[in-house]
């Protein structure tokens, strides 16, 4: 008799598996604010998808992480941080932009989680199309509208900022949810708006309070963890309900693309982070010279081009990258992730200023991560194959 494999069905998620999502999110957003902008985002974006895939086992997760690395990319475009100083003062304007930068920033990120799971429904005129107009918002928003925030335009142009990014996660998702009838994309979404939505007006109470307790830390860095922490646990809540029908074997995949996934988030974001702070170390601070810092960015170039090699020997082989990633896989591509994007921020944090309550925060929060993610949930059983 010959064996073969049969999959287990997939269990209810633990505590541990929210937890996981939690905690990761909120790491990712603390460091986010470190990088700031569109490479702070990526981060952030691409960290959910991981840990979603690590603790599901479902290797679909990967093409939502890529997505929702970008999705969340866009929104780090707008500007809010008056809106944090006006909301901080119990200011009513402050806190209802808040609300809307939460809900356009996640919500934009969560549509794009969706998308990556559901990107072969769509054509690839759609595709296209979303993501030409998706360029063009960010255009918009980064380029002409983030000039004038400054003067006594300052406010106005945050405002027109929120309400361009707004409105296009809007029309995106009516024709995602209406015209497409793709209900994953869309629990993501508003899971995303609500979560970050809440996330960020609570942000700003949570720094008022702790400042009001006297205690010398970094409640703005704290209530950056809040953020990503809200945020996370709404997602993870519409994620692992679109995760309860089993895992699926292992299947036949284009190679290439799966290689370009695991390029853009073990290289792509992680330089992204690096050349910030080789950018920082040179310019600002002055700790490291140009030479230097072009070395490290020679060197990150050529640890692509090394990943690039073995990539091509590996699938001309037929050994690497041919099949969907197996759950023991997706556990170690998030913690790989979780690691080098936590090491690039403590380095960035502690040259030349050195150890500091937040790299400890930052370090604590990786090896939390690491020792509550629950082991792959699936295994492969031999049973007898009927004569």
């Amino acid at each position: 008799m010959n064996a073969k494999p049969a999959p287990l069905p997939s269990a209810r998620p633990s505590w541990a598996a929210y937890c996981v999502v939690v905690l990761a999110v909120a790491l990712a957003w603390g460091l986010r604010g470190v990088h700031g902008h569109e490479r702070g985002g990526a981060i952030a974006g691409a960290m959910a998808g991981l840990a979603i895939a690590a603790v599901t086992g479902s290797p679909r997760w990967i093409g939502a992480s890529v997505l929702g690395s970008l999705g969340f990319a866009i929104g780090g475009a707008l500007s809010y941080g008056r809106f944090v100083g006006l909301a901080f003062h119990g200011i009513l304007h402050g806190i209802v932009s808040l609300v809307f930068v939460g809900v356009a920033w996640g919500g934009l990120g969560g549509l794009a989680l969706g998308l990556g799971l559901a990107l072969p429904r769509y054509r690839l005129w759609e595709r296209m199309t979303i993501g030409v107009g998706l360029l063009g918002v960010w255009a918009l928003i980064e380029f002409p509208l983030s000039a004038h925030v400054q003067g006594l335009q300052d406010l106005i142009t945050r405002d027109l900022m929120v309400l361009v990014l707004l409105g296009a996660w809007g029309m995106l998702t009516a024709y995602v949810g209406v015209w497409k009838h793709d209900r994953s994309s869309i629990r993501l979404a508003l899971a995303g708006a609500l979560g970050f939505g809440l996330g960020f007006p609570l942000a700003a109470w949570v720094q008022g309070l702790g400042q009001m307790t006297g205690l010398a830390v970094d409640w703005w860095k704290i209530a950056e963890h809040g953020i990503g922490a809200v945020g996370g646990l709404s997602l993870a809540v519409a994620a692992f309900a679109l995760e309860d029908t089993g895992w699926t074997p292992p299947i036949e995949v284009k190679p290439w693309e799966r290689w370009a996934a695991c390029a853009w988030l073990l290289w792509a974001v992680p330089a992204w982070a690096l050349a910030n702070s080789i950018a920082y170390w040179t310019r600002e601070r002055a700790v490291l010279s140009p030479e230097a810092g072009e070395l490290l960015l020679r060197a990150a170039w050529a640890a692509l081009g090394a990943f690039a090699l073995l990539g091509w020997l590996g699938i001309r082989r037929g050994r690497y990258f041919m099949v969907s990633w197996f759950p023991h896989q997706l556990r170690g591509l998030f913690l790989l992730f979780v690691w080098i994007v936590t090491a690039v921020a403590i380095l960035k944090i502690t040259i030349p200023d050195g150890w500091g309550p937040t790299s400890g925060i930052f370090l604590g929060l990786a090896a939390t991560v690491t020792a509550c993610l629950p082991k792959p949930p699936h295994r492969w059983h031999s049973t007898p194959a009927k004569a």
